[in-house]
């Protein structure tokens, strides 16, 4: 073999090297996005059941909230309710103290 020859089937080795490389590469990248896009879908269910859960919980907490704050506000009114009204003890200090400014 001459050094033509050498050197072809070196350019030729290289050539196949460089396929090779690209190749690889190329499966490389294309494994690597399979790989984002079910990492990506594990991820969106993991994340929609997380949402449910915690909206769920949420929703839950405010519907307590707002049944104790009718309890303590209904507990308020009945208390108001419970306390006498002297309406004409109060009419006659009213007009002591308006007789007094007079």
């Amino acid at each position: 073999m001459d050094e033509q020859d050498v050197l072809r089937h070196l350019l030729a080795v290289e050539a196949e090297a460089s396929a090779l490389v690209d190749n690889a590469q190329a499966e490389a990248d294309r494994r690597i996005t399979e790989g984002e896009k079910q990492n990506r879908l594990v991820y969106d269910e993991e994340y929609g059941r997380e949402t449910a859960r915690l909206e769920g919980r949420y929703g839950e907490t405010i519907a307590q909230i707002k049944k104790d704050y009718k309890k303590q506000l209904d507990s308020y009114r009945e208390s108001l309710d419970a306390i006498p009204v002297h309406t004409e003890a109060f009419a006659r200090v009213v007009e002591c103290f308006l007789e007094r400014d007079r």
